[in-house]
């Protein structure tokens, strides 16, 4: 009789795998999306049969609110997160100095309430028999210690800072157990202070960082819940799977394979130090600008050539990438917020991809030319990017596209995100994005649009390259791009 339900257990889980089925909960009802003809009758009775087996799985035995297979994003998160040599890469952290009269017992309501409303901080991801899965967790009450530092003497309130900071970009998290961010406030002088926040990855990207820091802020101002409620991931992630099937995945395998195939996909780069067998994650960073008058003329510059301001920004790394390594056209991950949906502009979670392009470094054109090539390039791989180009890495290599052994090498995001700022009131916020001390490429590009141009990052494999060799290429980028635009610097 045992054996008899288990081959019928092993059989359910065949069958839903195989027809592509897609179960959620919310509380104790099991719901599922599929393909037409997939819910026959044999597969409607196993799942009666084995109902509650399948809620304890689902829900960890009851102890999730809510649960759904994990969208694409948060699956190769995971998959990153478990292989990388420091898990903490993956923590966002961001310091807020806050000046004025804050109340930290209104501010530690008012995060407990983030958590509460946006689903992914409180979600955790098991392997189980169904896959790994997200579960949503009740919520509970969101710890801020808060330290007063206005005692000490200036070095020592610095070191403390510093310490408490490092602290929190080095504590890596575990995905079972949320909540996935954390906080702590720190008290350096009577009208000032220092709010610490830290979040996984696969909990947020750039854009839901902006809107989680506007829901706290009004969160602080009004003390209660906030009237519009907010996207689910895990409604993102049962859309998604109805989306990205194995015929999707497949097609796109097909088109990338035409695109990529013949192309020379390793961008060499002169290394200060020998490539060794596996990367350790030690990295840095670098920031640099591009100044206002030339950031214009990027937008000028795309404007007349119908094409993005990440165009010609990417077509001017590409320039440079090319100049390094002598590849006719280096290949680079294009960051995409990809939200393409109106229901997804306030979904909380890991939504972006990467598409990734092949970046033409010459041509009789000139720089118009690649600029058009490059913009092209774009247009077509928006185009094919609702399959994440992540999870056709290994099919591409059974078709025998020699992507580079460390995939990805070289990444480029150029912020189209929502203003991120923390508004509360009486009081006056500055936000600081900050790096850890880990990279996840070669080089990892970020170029965010302020009032004075673009500010720019790049994250670096320490093992690969000195200081000063970044910066003399992020010297030599920004003056190629200004010399292309005709632009003088400085």
């Amino acid at each position: 009789m045992a054996e008899a339900a288990e081959d019928d257990w092993a059989r359910l889980l065949r069958l839903l795998d195989e027809r592509e089925v897609v179960l959620r909960t919310t509380g104790d009802r099991i719901g599922y999306l599929a393909p037409a003809g997939a819910m026959d009758e044999e597969l409607t009775g196993l799942v009666r049969a084995h109902r509650e087996r399948l809620l304890a799985v689902l829900t960890g035995d009851g102890t999730a609110l809510a649960a759904a297979p994990t969208a694409v994003g948060q699956w190769r998160m995971r998959k990153a997160h478990i292989g990388s040599a420091d898990p903490a890469v993956w923590n966002i952290t961001q310091r807020i100095t806050v000046r004025g009269p804050l109340e930290p017992e209104r501010l530690a309501a008012a995060l407990t309430a983030v958590t509460e409303r946006h689903e992914s901080l409180r979600t955790r991801f098991p392997d189980t028999e169904l896959g790994v899965l997200q579960q949503v967790l009740p919520n509970t009450p969101l710890d801020l210690p808060v330290e007063d530092l206005r005692g000490l003497a200036p070095a020592e309130r610095d070191a403390a800072l510093a310490e408490a900071l490092d602290a929190v970009i080095a504590r890596p998290y575990d995905l079972t157990a949320p909540p996935l961010l954390r906080a702590r406030l720190l008290r350096p002088a009577e009208q000032e202070w220092v709010l610490l926040l830290s979040v996984h990855h696969i909990a947020l990207d750039g854009w839901s960082l902006a809107t989680v820091l506007a829901d706290l802020g009004a969160l602080y101002r009004t003390g209660g819940p906030l009237p519009d409620a907010p996207g689910r991931m895990t409604d993102y992630a049962c859309w998604e799977r109805t989306v990205v099937t194995r015929a999707a995945v497949a097609a796109a395998t097909d088109h990338w394979a035409k695109v990529l195939d013949g192309a020379p996909l390793s961008v060499d780069l002169p290394t200060d130090r020998p490539r060794p067998e596996k990367r350790s994650g030690h990295g840095a960073t670098a920031e640099f600008r591009i100044p206002a008058a030339v950031a214009e003329a990027v937008g000028r510059y795309a404007a007349a050539r119908s094409a993005t301001a990440s165009a010609v920004l990417l077509a001017a790394l590409g320039r440079l990438l090319g100049s390094l390594s002598g590849a006719p056209a280096p290949l680079v991950l294009l960051s995409n917020a990809n939200r393409t949906r109106p229901a997804d502009e306030k979904v909380v979670g890991l939504l972006t991809n990467s598409v990734p392009i092949l970046v033409p470094t010459g041509g009789a054109g000139g720089f118009g030319e690649q600029v058009d090539h490059t913009a092209e390039a774009i247009a077509s791989g928006l185009d094919h990017s609702v399959t994440a180009f992540g999870l056709l890495v290994e099919p591409l290599r059974e078709r025998g596209i020699v992507l580079p052994p460390v995939f990805p090498q070289i990444l480029l995001a150029v912020q189209s995100t929502p203003s991120i700022t923390l508004d509360l009131p009486g009081l006056t916020t500055e936000i600081e994005d900050i790096a850890g001390p880990s990279a996840r490429a070669d080089c990892s590009f970020s170029l965010t649009p302020d009032a004075d141009g673009y500010a720019g990052q790049v994250e670096y494999d320490a093992d690969l390259f000195d200081p000063g060799t970044i910066r003399g290429w992020l010297d030599a980028l920004v003056a190629d791009l200004a010399r292309q635009l005709e632009v003088p610097l400085g």
